[in-house]
């Protein structure tokens, strides 16, 4: 299984907002250069992200983005299957009509069986869970590649 970009991106913004802490809201110029996640993405993202619930966002002066506690309180699985928008993400045997199906294949029987599996083994984890000890440094090689430039 491939996760697409949308829900990659959508991973990354809600594991630097919950490291970030709720205290401290954050703009998309700064997900943007933090992430190296072209803005126009993050806009599409952050929009599903606040229409879902998962991050509050706030214009204006003092405004900005942080992750909501729903998003902290639900499952990766969970919040995978929800950025992929797709009831049967591995395969659809009718987008392009399958020779097989009149013949009784299981394939995606089997396969989404397994994507249950994988649904049910990452709720196990929550975003809390990805919590980085050495967060500064992630980002310490960014800040000086671009003072020696």
């Amino acid at each position: 299984m491939k996760l697409n970009h949308f829900t990659d991106y959508s991973l990354r913004v809600l594991i630097y907002l919950n490291q970030n802490n709720k205290a401290n809201s954050c703009s998309l110029d700064e997900l943007s250069e933090k992430l190296n996640i072209l803005r126009n993405h993050l806009i599409k993202v952050v929009q599903f992200l606040s229409q879902k619930e998962l991050v509050i966002t706030k214009r204006g002066k003092n405004g900005g983005i942080v992750i909501s506690e729903k998003a902290n309180k639900t499952g990766l699985g969970d919040l995978i299957h929800l950025l992929e928008q797709d009831d049967s993400p591995i395969i659809n045997c009718h987008s392009k009509p399958c020779v097989f199906m009149s013949y009784n294949c299981k394939l995606k029987s089997f396969l989404d069986t397994a994507y249950q599996a994988f649904i049910s083994s990452m709720n196990q984890h929550y975003l809390s869970d990805l919590i980085f000890n050495n967060w500064e440094i992630i980002f310490a090689s960014q800040h000086n590649a671009r003072n020696t430039t």
